[in-house]
């Protein structure tokens, strides 16, 4: 006896018009999951920070939605982060949907070694979110375990960020042993050794990772961290020279300039963003006339240990 199986369609305009329904309809879904997650995320520029993560689409959606093609979606996504953040970084500098996104668009392609990255620079130096950096860079490393960047740049967010010395120098001892290794893994690592935490270390390093950045975009904000460290490393000094000044004559200086013409600094340094260097008559302090902060060093008791001689070699 013969078992009947069912077969394709002989008839060849019919299965030329079942395979145009299909791709018709994968199509369909997959612009349908597009615009979907495309409506919340510029949906969620407005919304509050403590209800706007209720709204992210979840990647099982968008996944099943796409019809196997989630890595497209992921792309679309990824240009609407781009934009995301772009828009807030020449506003408001506030990014509370940041980290949801790179995590959405790194559910949906895993592969996006680029998000990875992103993340690891821009959440701990421009969002002020290190813990979400880190954890995007742990999330890479599973995906690419050989990627020396992504080591490096895990080993010093550890360092400046978590105190923590011993997972710092793991990545960092790793990613000098990967193949194509950048010779900054080589000069953090110096920096860390030889226990010469400064702004000017800081920035050292920051110049050092914008010569590894694949994008001018990301070169320029961290072009911008170096120039906001040089403001603090600036003003310190010259607060340093203005308490020897008064130590030296027993008086206060009237301006900057009273520091060079007393010899104490050679002369006053050239304000990074186009400003100047100035003297504040009422309390002594030292300002800029750029509308740029300085940024101050992360606190770490851990690491004025490691500093003062206090710490474990491994």
């Amino acid at each position: 006896m013969q078992i009947a199986t069912a077969t394709a369609p002989k008839n060849p305009a019919l299965l030329k018009l079942t395979r145009l329904a299909a791709l018709t309809l994968a199509v369909a879904c997959l612009l349908a999951a597009t615009h979907y997650a495309g409506t919340v995320l510029e949906t969620a520029r407005s919304d509050t920070p403590s209800t706007e993560y209720v709204y992210l689409p979840d990647a099982r959606f968008l996944r099943i939605a796409s019809l196997g093609h989630s890595a497209a979606v992921a792309d679309i996504l990824w240009f609407r982060t781009i934009s995301y953040f772009g828009g807030h970084y020449r506003t408001d500098r506030s990014y509370p949907w940041l980290t949801k996104m790179c995590d959405l668009v790194t559910d949906l392609d895993p592969q996006a070694f680029a998000v990875y990255r992103f993340a690891g620079v821009i959440l701990p130096w421009e969002a002020n979110r290190p813990d979400d950096g880190i954890a995007l860079l742990e999330k890479g490393l599973l995906q690419f375990p050989d990627s020396w960047d992504l080591h490096w740049l895990l080993g010093f967010n550890y360092y400046f960020f978590k105190d923590d010395l011993q997972k710092a120098s793991s990545h960092l001892t790793r990613a000098s042993q990967l193949p194509g290794a950048h010779p900054v893994v080589a000069r953090l690592a110096a920096i860390i050794y030889a226990q010469t935490e400064s702004p000017a270390a800081a920035a050292s390093f920051l110049q050092q990772l914008a010569e590894t950045l694949p994008d001018e975009a990301t070169r320029r904000i961290v072009g911008q961290r170096v120039g906001e460290l040089q403001l603090a490393n600036d003003i310190d000094a010259l607060t340093n020279a203005l308490a020897q000044y008064r130590e030296r004559t027993g008086a206060a200086a009237t301006s900057l300039d009273d520091l060079v013409t007393a010899g104490i600094v050679s002369e006053i340094p050239h304000e990074p963003f186009g400003g100047r260097y100035v003297l504040d008559p009422k309390d002594g302090t030292v300002h800029n006339t750029s509308h740029n902060s300085p940024l101050r060093l992360y606190v770490s008791k851990a690491r004025e240990e490691y500093r003062k001689g206090n710490y474990v070699h491994w």
